[in-house]
């Protein structure tokens, strides 16, 4: 479950979300204060935010993904496992 990419009538090309955004927004509170969060640990941080909200590991990768593909978050691999930022240029009032 990418981004959806669409063409508008001005030959713009727009990246469309496909996370709803009471998860997108569980996710980014997730991060707390942290730079970066390594996959799992997010995942766990997550689940400890919404209290109630189960999506299966793959869901959340998926999610991840997809907010990715719009800039909101950054992959990296740090220690040889995956890991996650929020891109501070995306998101409004991160400063």
């Amino acid at each position: 479950m990418n981004a959806r990419i669409v063409e508008t009538p001005n030959g713009e090309q727009v990246v469309l979300s496909t996370v709803p955004p009471q998860i997108e927004d569980a996710i980014l509170l997730s991060f707390g204060h942290s730079i970066i969060d390594f996959e799992a640990t997010l995942y766990e941080k997550f689940l400890m935010v919404t209290k109630g909200v189960v999506i299966t590991c793959q869901e959340f990768r998926e999610h991840l993904g997809n907010m990715e593909d719009r800039g909101l978050i950054v992959s990296a691999e740090f220690l040889g496992k995956r890991c996650w930022a929020i891109n501070p240029e995306m998101i409004p009032d991160s400063e």
